[in-house]
């Protein structure tokens, strides 16, 4: 993970800044802005590409063979995108408060600036590259991200289109963010309003930058030169105009009370209807087609829609290199469908015949929110330079009827998770978080090549990420349920795992397999010992006591007690939980949480990767069994939650939840915004 480096303008190695902020700097120590001026320093954007350079070098080498479309620079601006590693807060607290101490001081409204100078050499790059946001009031974590939205702009489709069009060196490209608080009520000489009446402006909104040549004169403006700057602004709705003077030109940039446009559509491209399934996950993508009907290399699905008849959760990082899914089975609560979710792909699942309608190379436009397919012409689409959308932030609440926590597996997540207002992370799938360091290699495999330290230390470090992530939030680790059918196609799954898929079923394969469970357990203390995180351990597909007393004495053993501050939980998703209560409450266990998709496939009698639309979460016998749980819990004085998407997806369940006494929820970090506006 990176830190964010912040350093004062003034204090800044002039060598090391673009010529236009090198001449800012001086002239700051000739007319000092009336506020604190700070920057993100070069090193973060560093180390940032260092991940994504490999990916614009291997683009690059190909495009010399073959020129370029507009799916080539969407695809690589997509895996460069989720290449980029998550930012820590680092030193952003403490400028956020000098931010505030300054707003205290100077009154009015609260506003802050991030801008973005790109350069390479001696030479600064047009403004349009990056980004600039004007902040209205804003929060430690908005700003934080706006950061990482920042520089994740740098890898947009449209900039790397300007890169390779202009000839620029991404490798050499260098990039900072300069940050300082606006005060509307009183102008410096470094920056002027030019609105008679200055209002507060919307949150988030962007500064389209333009640059006028001017002689390097005093800072003031001749009646000529405003007049010009004036003229370059006609037949704009200015609000609020900023600008600055370096020695040689007058920047200026106009914040709108509205957020600017989204770019007018290209024409109307001719597409067919190919196929219709299940929305499960969000997005859309228009890419060329893969058909994949066994495992490959995921270089092969890279920049491309992954079609195939399933996705088992060890396909993760085709996944991960595809640009959007489709697949023949699986319903919203499929591994395919969580996958994509946690990773942010579009896709559709439930397509019939899939496979057969669709063809390798076919251009596909992709509607997650529709779950929809379209054929495109093959020829190359104009490029278009939309930005994705995003998640409106919730109102301020100040005290919720429950908790609502994120599912998560993935350390890409985290980018997300960092800028969410959630009360933790109540659902880390161990078993999908493993498969992103396994290298497609049985974990049991691992140990038997005497390679079980090098396996322990990959497994805290990725647990660290997320505690360092979350906390003081706590976290809620479900400990390993490796499915037989998933696991056993993993490279020497075949002698590990059992022929029947219910067997070996989470806690009980721990007796079976102790030097796995107990790795586990060490990697996890560990990590505890080095992140001060609230840690709930939990115990997943639990069907008697005696499995929960195992798992309590080898626990014991390696130091997780109540008094080191970790919790035991246990999962309800097997229905003889429901008989066991007050055993587990008498056994000294903190809680209960209720999977809701592993509960219904038992209850019901069906399969997760079976589309059958009546049998769901809102089925009443699902929903009778959920009381129960609530209810058995409240009474033995247990705490409860429960993981899934149905208080999402029914907007009656949160009410029902809530009259029941849940003390909290766990949902996709996608949906996080939904859940807190209906509360």
């Amino acid at each position: 993970m990176t830190s964010l480096l912040l350093e004062p303008l003034q204090q800044y190695p002039a060598e090391a800044l673009a010529p236009t902020l090198a001449a800012l700097q001086k002239t700051q120590t000739v007319l000092p802005p009336p506020h604190p001026v700070w920057l993100v320093s070069t090193s973060v954007w560093q180390q940032l590409r260092s991940g994504v350079i490999p990916l614009w070098q291997a683009a690059c080498d190909r495009w010399q063979e073959r020129p370029p479309t507009a799916a080539d620079f969407k695809a690589l601006a997509l895996e460069m995108t989720h290449q980029l590693p998550p930012l820590d807060g680092g030193e952003l607290e403490t400028v956020f408060a000098e931010c505030h101490r300054f707003w205290q001081q100077q009154g009015g409204d609260c506003h802050l600036v991030l801008t973005t100078y790109l350069w390479q050499g001696a030479v600064d790059l047009p403004w349009g590259l990056g980004r600039g946001t004007v902040l209205n009031d804003p929060s430690l974590p908005l700003c934080h991200q706006e950061i990482e939205a920042a520089f994740a702009a740098l890898v947009q489709a449209k900039n790397l289109y300007t890169y390779w069009q202009q000839g620029w060196d991404f490798c050499q490209l260098k990039a900072l963010i300069l940050l300082y608080p606006l005060s509307t009520i009183v102008a410096s000489g470094w920056w002027t309003g030019r609105e008679s009446r200055l209002k507060a402006i919307a949150s988030g909104v962007a500064l389209p930058h333009q640059g006028i040549p001017l002689p390097p004169r005093g800072i003031e403006l001749t009646p000529a030169e405003e007049q010009r700057l004036q003229q370059a602004c006609r037949g704009a709705l200015s609000h609020l105009w900023l600008w600055h003077r370096s020695q040689t030109q007058v920047w200026w940039g106009q914040c709108l009370p509205e957020p600017l446009p989204v770019a007018p559509l290209p024409p109307a491209v001719e597409h067919t209807l190919l196929a219709k399934g299940i929305p499960a996950a969000g997005g859309q993508a228009i890419a060329p087609a893969i058909v994949v009907t066994d495992p490959c290399a995921p270089a092969a699905v890279a920049g491309r829609i992954l079609v195939t008849k399933s996705i088992p959760p060890h396909w993760l990082p085709l996944v991960n290199a595809a640009v959007g899914v489709i697949c023949e089975q699986g319903g919203l609560t499929s591994h395919g469908a969580i996958l994509a979710r946690e990773l942010g792909r579009p896709a559709v699942v439930g397509v019939a015949n899939a496979t057969q309608q669709i063809r390798s190379g076919m251009t596909l436009f992709l509607d997650g929110h529709r779950g929809a397919i379209y054929q495109l012409p093959p020829e190359p689409l104009p490029l278009l330079a939309t930005p994705p959308p995003q998640t409106p932030s919730p109102p301020a609440v100040k005290q919720l009827p429950l908790q609502v926590m994120v599912n998560v597996s993935q350390v890409s997540a985290l980018r997300l998770l960092r800028s969410l207002p959630c009360d933790g992370i109540g659902l880390l799938r161990s078993e999908l978080m493993l498969l992103a360091f396994l290298e497609h290699r049985h974990p049991c495999h691992w140990l038997e090549q005497g390679e079980a330290e090098e396996l322990r230390d990959r497994w805290v470090q990725h647990l660290c990420e997320f505690m360092r992530a979350i906390a003081p939030r706590p976290l809620f680790y479900r400990t390993l349920d490796l499915r037989p059918a998933d696991y056993r196609q993993l490279l020497g799954g075949h002698r590990f795992e059992p022929e029947t898929d219910w067997g070996l079923r989470g806690v009980s394969r721990y007796s079976h397999c102790p030097e796995l469970f107990h790795l586990e357990l060490s990697a996890l203390a560990i990590a505890h010992r080095l992140e001060t995180c609230p840690l709930r351990i939990v115990l997943p597909f639990v069907r008697s006591v005696r499995e929960v007393t195992y798992c309590q004495q080898a626990l014991a053993e390696h130091g997780f007690t109540l008094n080191a501050g970790v919790e035991l939980w246990v999962m309800a998703e097997v229905p003889a939980i429901l008989f066991l209560l007050a055993d587990l409450a008498h056994l000294g266990v903190a809680g209960i949480t209720i999977g809701t998709n592993d509960l219904t496939q038992l209850l019901l009698g069906i399969d997760r990767e079976t589309a059958l639309p009546e049998f769901n979460e809102d089925h009443p016998a699902v929903r009778g069994a959920i009381a129960q749980l609530i209810q058995g819990a409240k009474g033995h004085h247990l705490g409860c939650s429960l993981c899934g998407e149905a208080p999402a997806r029914y907007p009656h369940w949160l009410p029902w939840l809530i009259d029941l006494g849940l003390d909290s929820i766990s949902v996709s970090p996608e949906v996080v915004s939904q859940v807190l506006s209906h509360l």
